[in-house]
């Protein structure tokens, strides 16, 4: 009998089949010979389904039920949701409603397949619903942190009960960052390992970059923290005249950023490109001699490692999600999150005070080991 594998995960709106890092890792568990099954959650919130975005995902979803994508069976199911309500309760009430939803189709998977891993990601709901499926079922079960739900729940008492409540039920917490297993580790929680999320497989086009060119990817979002590179570009630009700052994304903060580019004189200096493909995306990093993102409270996030595939010096932020993985001065930079560092480390690099061309090929060197395949084998070697 084939080796099954169920991964809880939950639908997300962003036109994947539910959750695209998570079909990614489910697809290079299948590429290795596995039976995996997806469990989506579909979250349903009463007043948000009016909301037509929202309600044509949710109604495609519930008419399929079951479906197969790249080797990987998809089961839907609408779980009751109360969002964001009584978020700090001790009482997990959306892991309730999800456990229930689907504690049923489990119990029917593992009395008709060989399972030999339940799969959670992310931590809130699909976590909660990992720790009652560990101890109805007793099958081998990992949850695995990404980030914005685990950190949220640090911030109150609760959410760290709860956090050790599911992690010492479970076998095993996978996190994609350093930066998460340490905040588990503050909480004596050991039973982790680090796993890197894997990097889309795409082929870089060597493009002349733009010396004084500074690209970011991000949601327009208050912790991904744009203006204060904006600030810094406002500075910067009486010693390099042709520099320039390329933001990708949308987001609620981008009416601000454009007040800010107005107030700092920018405006021949900053353009906004919006949402674009990936493929996109790619090319004006290529083009780019720096990306540079100072976001706080992140998981990992793979726009970091797509730069340095694409030749950017790429800086981060220290102590977050891609801190372990950018070593500093060697295959990128990490900086606080200041306009005071952002300015230093700028002027440092065109100046080329470090050996950029050194790090560069470190960078585009490191990424290559962050490939799904090898996220699904670490995933199996921790089973074993």
């Amino acid at each position: 009998m084939n080796k099954t594998i169920i991964i809880i995960t939950h639908v997300t709106f962003d036109n994947s089949p539910y959750c695209s890092y998570v079909h990614s890792h489910a697809k290079a568990l299948a590429s290795l010979g596995y039976h995996v099954i997806v469990l989506a959650i579909v979250k349903w919130i009463p007043f948000l389904s009016h909301f037509q975005k929202y309600k044509q995902r949710f109604m495609k979803n519930l008419k399929q039920k079951k479906t197969q994508i790249d080797n990987v069976d998809i089961i839907y199911k609408k779980t009751f949701s109360i969002s964001n309500l009584f978020y700090n309760s001790r009482i997990n009430f959306n892991g309730i409603f999800a456990f229930n939803a689907l504690k049923r189709i489990v119990g029917n998977i593992v009395k008709n397949e060989n399972v030999i891993l339940i799969d959670a990601h992310t931590f809130k709901v699909e976590g909660y619903v990992a720790k009652k499926l560990k101890e109805k079922f007793k099958i081998t079960t990992f949850v695995t942190m990404h980030g914005t739900s685990f950190i949220k729940n640090l911030k109150s008492e609760n959410g760290k009960k709860q956090i050790k409540q599911v992690c010492n039920t479970v076998d095993k917490v996978i996190c994609v960052s350093d930066k998460l297993q340490k905040y588990l580790h503050d909480l004596e929680i050991y039973n982790t390992n680090v796993i890197y999320n894997g990097l889309e497989q795409f082929e870089v086009k060597e493009r002349a970059k733009k010396k004084h060119s500074i690209i970011t990817v991000a949601s327009l979002i208050p912790r991904k923290n744009i203006d204060l590179i904006i600030k810094a570009i406002g500075k910067l630009k009486d010693v390099y005249q042709d520099i320039t700052l390329t933001i990708v994304g949308e987001g609620k903060e981008k009416i601000n950023l454009e007040k800010l580019i107005e107030e700092f004189d920018v405006e021949k200096n900053v353009k906004f490109l919006g949402q674009i493909s990936n493929e996109k995306v790619q090319e004006y990093m290529s083009e780019s001699y720096i990306f540079l993102l100072p976001s706080i409270n992140e998981g990992f996030g793979i726009v970091y490692p797509e730069a340095m595939k694409n030749g950017c010096i790429t800086i981060g932020t220290k102590n977050e999600g891609i801190d372990g993985f950018i070593k500093n001065g060697e295959n990128g930079f990490l900086i606080d999150p200041s306009v005071d560092s952002i300015i230093e480390i700028i002027n440092k690099i065109f100046n080329e005070e470090y050996d950029v061309n050194a790090i560069k090929e470190k960078g585009k060197n490191d990424v290559k080991g962050l490939t799904w395949n090898n996220n699904a084998s670490n995933y199996i070697k921790n089973i074993n």
